[in-house]
């Protein structure tokens, strides 16, 4: 659930829903980044290199906790950004749907 999650908050970043346009080349950006923390790379080695880390400076601290946290699911978040960059538009907000859905808090006792 942990790259679905991040899935999640990845794809509304870089995503307006109103005009279902979303920033493929952020996304992209953030799978690179995801790679190269994977490699070894450091946080200020990513943002000194400003070909991998402009447009996407938000995001490096919850890709780098992620790659920290959860290095077994890198591979299943990137394959997730990857068929989102992929989808046309219509599956893209059907995706992010899916996704938010499928994590939603259900501490609330159903009948409240």
């Amino acid at each position: 659930m942990e790259a679905l999650r991040a899935f999640f908050e990845i794809t509304l970043r870089y995503t307006d829903l109103k005009w279902a346009k979303s920033r493929d080349d952020l996304i992209s950006k953030c799978i690179k980044v995801l790679r190269a923390l994977l490699e070894g790379k450091t946080l200020q080695e990513i943002r000194k290199n400003k070909e991998l880390s402009f447009g996407v400076e938000d995001s490096l601290e919850l890709l780098e906790a992620f790659v920290r946290e959860h290095p077994q699911g890198v591979e299943k978040l990137i394959r997730l950004l990857g068929l989102y960059i992929k989808s046309p538009s219509p599956c893209k907000t059907r995706m992010i749907s899916l996704a938010e859905v499928l994590l939603e808090d259900r501490t609330v006792p159903k009948g409240e």
